[in-house]
């Protein structure tokens, strides 16, 4: 097996290592579903991006990356990692994959979130970003950019559901940024 590919999937597994223990350190990772279909805008592009990349660069057609490439792709993974263990942290046993209505708890403004109000999407943004410039591959940016239009998407939806739930959300809204500070 190719040594970048290797690097790859432990990049990959590294980042999913990382996010399932800090989900069991805050008590997150058992909890259960609900109906909920937006997710899906996040979660099928984030397993078409991860396995997307790693097929069309064993697909034979590639070349291995070059390594600025390679050197990118893999700080982009550590954002992503420390981003998302980050953001699981601060939200400790208030995160959810889904929109939950009537959830109990309060609205969490400290960490990442005093500056931006979606840090774990960012990740997702991060993630769908380091999977294909890694491996230097063309078609799994499709894929990657699926994901980013479902986070832009899904933010939307979601700061409709925070401002009818929490009541100062739309205050706090004004004093923080969507993803990135001073951009969006």
């Amino acid at each position: 097996m190719d040594s970048y590919l290797i690097a790859y999937i432990g990049l990959v597994l590294l980042y999913r290592f990382a996010e399932t223990a800090v989900m069991i350190r805050t008590g997150t990772v058992t909890r259960r579903p609900v109906k909920d279909l937006t997710a899906w805008m996040i979660v099928i592009p984030y397993w078409l991006v991860i396995a997307s990349t790693a097929i069309e660069y064993t697909s034979g057609r590639h070349e291995q990356p070059p390594l600025v490439a390679v050197v990118v792709g893999a700080i982009l993974f550590a954002a992503a990692t420390l981003v998302r263990v980050r953001a699981h942290l601060d939200l400790g046993a208030q995160f959810s994959m889904f929109i939950e209505e009537g959830k109990e708890g309060g609205l969490v403004t400290t960490g990442l979130y005093s500056r931006i109000r979606h840090p774990l999407y960012l990740a997702n943004i991060l993630l769908f970003l380091a999977c294909p410039t890694f491996l230097a591959v063309v078609w799994a940016w499709g894929a990657a950019l699926m994901g980013i239009i479902g986070v832009v998407t899904r933010i939307e939806i979601e700061e409709q559901h925070l401002t009818r739930t929490f009541e100062g959300y739309a205050a706090y809204a004004k004093t923080t940024w969507k993803l990135v500070p001073r951009i969006y």
